[in-house]
């Protein structure tokens, strides 16, 4: 099982590099590995990431939290 830091830190990288591409093919090809590390990220067996209505994803930075615990 990968590390799953490096997986995000990756896909992060790969969609900064995507942004700044010189050319159209670059780019789609920096898009691609992102989106592969972001499948992997998604198939990881640590949850990060959940599904929203309409395919979206959101981040919970405390997903371990009580639920009914008062903030």
């Amino acid at each position: 099982m990968d590390d799953l830091n490096y997986l995000l830190k990756r896909e992060q990288e790969e969609l900064l590099r995507a942004q700044t591409a010189p050319g159209f093919a670059a780019r789609r090809a920096h898009q691609h590995l992102a989106l592969k590390y972001a499948e992997r990220i998604r198939d990881h067996r640590a949850p990060y990431r959940s599904e929203a209505i309409g395919f979206a994803t959101s981040f919970d930075p405390l997903p371990l939290r009580a639920k009914d615990a008062a903030l």
